[in-house]
């Protein structure tokens, strides 16, 4: 009995064993991600069955805005591909509107991957701009490996303990910007801006070697600089010395960091040890890896600082005691020397950011309160800062450090000296250095930019040595720019009317044709890429005389940039200023939650913002639809 007892038992265990074997699915949640070109989607969970691979997907994105998923979606591992087969609580191919809350569940089905799996990339559909998320894991991992293709130099610990003295001399520079782990279907161009202390912030696109994963950029640089460039939705900052040739390494893996980083923000997952982004060789080498090691923020850009409520006594006082309460965070943090006065040097450029514009910070949140974005309608009642409340500011460090120009925030201790209303060097009563000789510089340098600059402007304000012979070497670079692009780019002249009907002057002379309104710049990727894809329709299935393509930027777009860019593209092209562009697009005509932004105009001269062209294909189909009217 014992016998046959036992016998009945190992026989049914192995049934259930064998059963187990064939019919156990593989189930992974929450993969680590390599990288991404979206954080709109995550996995919560992924099923290898024998009839499914199947992706329960968790969405991330504006609400009320729309996502789709492509029916020629497909999964690949190992050279292979699965297809997507179906789907639930998404329709492929249909516009799915997400929820208040901005976040949504649903289910993907493709054909079935072999259980052995380990990686797989997700691709939705063919396009350059569809989404793909790659080098997800299957095998449970959780945590990144170390990078490959990394300098072994590199990977020694931060030999400097303080910021380094800012090199004030001009020179060519080169920038190598190496992809680890390149992955051409992520990226094959960047856009890398330039901020330097002229306030003449510059973005380029530099391509990526597709072979080498390598991009490249030289340009003209006068004192120091920063190179700002991003992976994913993550900045990388680099600090540049004039006319060197830096070396950076920049994980790409970064991309998918954000996603898997997003999941314990959420609770949804344990805690992933962050990547370093990025490691820098040259000049300023230390400066820059020490940003890129992961630590805490330390930034005071809060609500707390548009709460226009407050008098300029309240607001004075909060930042004074939030400034001394995180400078004290930093000092008693364990992070390395360098580090801590990184924070500190940043913290610095902030304060005296949100001192000087203040009164538009508060402007600013009366009008977010009250929905009230017509630029015509003034808001009162908002306590102005006055001198007394920046002077108490600039005693709280040394203003006139030239390290400032060493700081992450640069551009807002640039934006401050620049404030045409606030002379810092009067108020802290310094006569020489950095911010006396910046804050004339900074008058003169957008003239350079533009070509106009004169010799006896700068004799005029008295500047000498760098600073005069930089403002003169711009000016000169500008003119053989200039010179060069003549009678390849045509720029209207903004008719001369108040800013109330410059939007109606500048469609008027087509009234009766249908008329495609681009608002755009030069730094903007998604533009750029938008017109793209326009510019082989004027030749092709949109080529008709009655429609009219008139593409408006403003003077964030560098003119050398902007009139070497518009040569290519067919049309109307106006560059407003400031003002111009604020009136139109911030509540005088439209309010555009930004760019591209798009307005069409019919036959009659009726006009609607159309932001829905963001989606080519609805584009192209209202355009003709106009045209056969």
């Amino acid at each position: 009995m014992i016998k046959s007892s036992f016998s009945l038992i190992a026989i049914v265990a192995a049934m259930l064993a064998a059963t187990s074997c064939s019919q156990q699915d593989k189930v992974v949640e929450y993969p680590l991600i390599d990288m991404a070109n979206t954080d709109a989607l995550d996995f919560a969970k992924i099923e290898l069955t024998d009839t499914a691979t199947i992706l329960h997907t968790n969405a991330y994105f504006r609400p009320h805005n729309w996502i789709r998923i492509s029916s020629e979606s497909y999964l690949l591992a190992d050279g292979e591909k699965y297809m997507l087969t179906g789907s639930n609580g998404i329709e492929a191919d249909s516009l799915f509107f997400m929820p208040d809350s901005g976040e949504a569940q649903f289910t993907l089905f493709f054909e079935p991957m072999p259980r052995n799996t380990r990686q797989f990339d997700f691709i939705e559909g063919e396009s350059d701009d569809s989404w793909k998320i790659l080098g997800i894991d299957l095998t449970g991992k959780k945590s990144y490996d170390p990078p490959t293709g990394l300098p072994s130099e590199l990977l020694n610990p931060i030999k400097s303990e303080a910021i380094p003295d800012p090199v004030f001399k001009s020179g060519e520079t080169t920038l190598n910007i190496h992809y680890m782990g390149y992955r051409k279907e992520i990226r094959t161009e960047s856009n890398v801006s330039i901020a330097n202390i002229f306030g003449l912030d510059q973005t380029y696109t530099v391509s990526t070697d597709t072979l080498t994963g390598t991009g490249t950029l030289k340009f003209m640089q006068h004192g120091p600089a920063q190179a700002i460039f991003g992976v994913g939705r993550k900045l990388q900052f680099v600090w540049l010395a004039p006319g060197e040739t830096a070396d950076i390494y920049v994980d790409m893996r970064q991309s998918g960091e954000l996603i898997v980083a997003r999941r314990s923000k959420k609770g949804l997952d344990k805690e992933i040890p962050a990547l370093k982004g990025a490691y820098a060789a040259g000049t300023y080498g230390d400066l820059s890896n020490a940003y890129a090691t992961p630590d805490a923020d330390y930034s005071m850009l809060s609500k707390v600082f548009y709460n226009y409520e407050m008098s300029a006594d309240e607001y004075t006082d909060t930042l004074i005691a939030t400034y001394k309460s995180i400078t004290d965070s930093i000092e008693k943090s364990d992070m390395p020397q360098l580090t801590k006065e990184l924070q500190s040097t940043a913290l610095k450029q902030e304060t005296l950011y949100l001192i000087t514009f203040a009164d538009n910070m508060r402007e600013n949140g009366y009008r977010l309160a009250h929905d009230m974005w017509d630029p015509t309608k003034e808001v009162n009642g908002i306590d102005k800062i006055t001198a007394k409340h920046l002077a108490r500011v600039a005693e709280l460090f040394d203003i006139n450090d030239p390290k400032l120009l060493m700081g992450k925030n640069i551009v807002y201790y640039i934006a401050a000296l620049k404030s045409p209303d606030i002379d810092w060097a009067n108020i802290a009563n310094i006569t020489a250095g950095i911010v006396p000789n910046l804050r004339k510089s900074l008058k003169l340098a957008p003239k350079a930019a533009e070509g106009k600059l004169k010799e006896s402007e700068i004799k005029s304000l008295g500047l000498q040595g760098f600073y005069a012979d930089a403002l003169m070497q711009i000016q000169a670079q500008t003119e053989a720019s200039l010179a060069a692009l003549k009678g390849k780019a045509k720029v209207e002249t903004a008719p001369a009317v108040p800013n109330a009907k410059l939007f109606d002057a500048i469609i008027a002379p087509y009234r009766g044709k249908v008329i495609l309104v681009d608002f755009w710049n030069t730094w903007c990727r998604p533009c750029r890429n938008a017109i793209a894809k326009n510019e082989p329709l004027k030749d092709t299935e949109l080529k008709n005389d009655d429609l009219v393509w008139i593409y408006i930027a403003n003077e964030s777009s560098p003119l050398i940039t902007y009139q070497t860019m518009i040569a290519d593209i067919k049309g109307i092209h106006y560059r407003l200023n400031n003002e111009q562009w604020n009136y139109i697009t911030a509540g005088g005509n439209f309010r555009l939650d930004g760019i591209p932004s798009y307005v069409l105009v019919d036959k009659s001269g009726n006009y609607s913002l159309r932001n829905d062209f963001r989606n080519h294909d609805v584009m192209k189909s209202a355009l003709k639809e106009e045209l056969s009217k």
